[in-house]
C-alpha cells in the first residue's frame, strides 16, 4: 500500500471506469452477448477468440526468452537425470 494519497479526484476514478466500461459494452454489442448490468463491465477483462486477439503462442510460438528458459529446464532435468544414474 502506498504511503502518500495521490491528487487524483474521485471524477477521475468515476471518468476511467466509465471509460472502461462504454469500451466493453462496444465488443459485447458486437458480439451479440446479453447485457443484463452495465456494471459488471467495470472489472475484468473480455476476451475474444479471434486470430488477431488470442494468445500469440498459438500461431507464432513462444517467444524467445521463453524457449531460452525451457531449453535451461530441459538441460537442468537432463543434468538431474544423468546425477541419478550415478
Amino acid at each position: 500500500m502506498k504511503s502518500h494519497r495521490t491528487n487524483r479526484s474521485r471524477a477521475y476514478y468515476r471518468h476511467h471506469r466509465r471509460r472502461t466500461i462504454r469500451r466493453k459494452l462496444k465488443i459485447a454489442v458486437q458480439y451479440g452477448w446479453n447485457i443484463s448490468c452495465k456494471g459488471q463491465y467495470a472489472k475484468g477483462k473480455i476476451h475474444c477468440s479471434c486470430s488477431l486477439c488470442a494468445v500469440k503462442t498459438r500461431k507464432d510460438g513462444f517467444p524467445h526468452s521463453q524457449m531460452k528458459k525451457l531449453q535451461y529446464l530441459d538441460q537442468q532435468l537432463i543434468d538431474y537425470t544423468k546425477s541419478e544414474e550415478c
